[in-house]
C-alpha cells in the first residue's frame, strides 16, 4: 500500500481569506480567538501557536496586525489572548500552552459557534434575539458554585474591589455583545439558583450585589 500524503496544513492556513472588517469590528480579541481555533478543529488542524496565530492574522487583519508592521501578526498580543483563554480563573474557554498547542473546552466550544454564526451573518442581531450560552447537561450546582468563586470578578468582590465592568460582566455570564437584558436576567436567576441549593451564603449576597450594581444591565 502506498503511504498517505501527509496533509500541508500550512498551506491550507495561508489560503484563509478575511472577513469583512464590520463583521468583526465589535467583537473582542478573546472571541475572535476561540472562534478561529474552533475553525481550526473542525478543519482537522492541530492547534499549534504558529498555526493560530496566522490563522488569526489571516481572518482578522485589523485586530491582529502589528501596529507599524500592518503586514505581520503580532505575536505579542495573540499570546496574551491564548493565555487568558486558558485561565481557568478569567475564562478557562480552553487548555494547553503556546510550547504545546491547544485544547478547546466545552464552554470554549459553544462560546466559538456562537460567535462564528454571528461573524458569517451580521444582520442576525437584526432578525432574532440573541441567546446566551446554556448551561451544560449534567452542570450541578456544585459546579456552578465552584466557577463562581474561581471568577476574577468574586474575587475582586472579596476584597472590596468594585472596579468591574460591563464587558466583565457579560464574560462572566459566558455571553456576548448585544445578548438581550431577559437573557441576562435568566442566567443570573439560574445561578442564584445554584447558590440557594448549595446555601452558599457569600456567593448569594454576591449575585444579589451583582444584579443592583449592575441594575441597568439585566433590566
Amino acid at each position: 500500500m502506498k503511504n498517505k500524503k501527509p496533509i500541508d496544513f500550512k498551506n491550507k492556513i495561508l489560503k484563509f481569506r478575511p472577513l469583512p472588517f464590520k463583521n468583526y469590528e465589535n467583537f473582542d480579541l478573546d472571541r475572535l480567538a476561540i472562534c478561529a481555533m474552533h475553525f481550526l478543529e473542525e478543519y482537522k488542524i492541530p492547534l499549534y501557536f504558529d498555526y493560530i496565530a496566522v490563522s488569526l492574522f489571516k481572518f482578522f487583519p485589523e485586530k491582529f496586525s502589528m501596529a507599524n508592521f500592518r503586514q505581520y501578526p503580532d505575536t505579542n498580543r495573540i499570546s496574551k489572548a491564548l493565555r487568558r483563554l486558558v485561565d481557568q480563573k478569567r475564562k478557562n474557554w480552553a487548555t494547553g500552552s503556546i510550547e504545546n498547542g491547544f485544547y478547546i473546552t466545552e464552554t470554549g466550544k459553544e462560546i466559538a459557534i456562537q460567535v462564528g454564526e454571528l461573524l458569517l451573518n451580521p444582520d442576525m442581531l437584526k432578525r432574532r434575539p440573541l441567546s446566551i450560552i446554556k448551561k451544560s447537561r449534567g452542570r450541578s450546582s456544585k459546579d456552578d458554585i465552584e466557577e463562581i468563586k474561581k471568577s476574577e470578578i468574586f474575587q475582586r468582590w472579596l476584597q472590596k474591589n468594585h472596579q468591574i465592568t460591563d464587558y466583565e460582566i457579560l464574560s462572566f455570564l459566558r455571553a456576548v455583545p448585544y445578548t438581550p437584558k431577559n437573557l441576562l436576567l435568566q442566567y443570573l436567576e439560574n445561578l442564584k439558583q445554584s447558590a440557594v441549593a448549595m446555601k452558599d451564603k457569600k456567593v448569594i449576597d454576591f449575585l444579589g450585589w451583582l444584579e443592583e450594581k449592575f441594575y441597568n444591565l439585566f433590566h
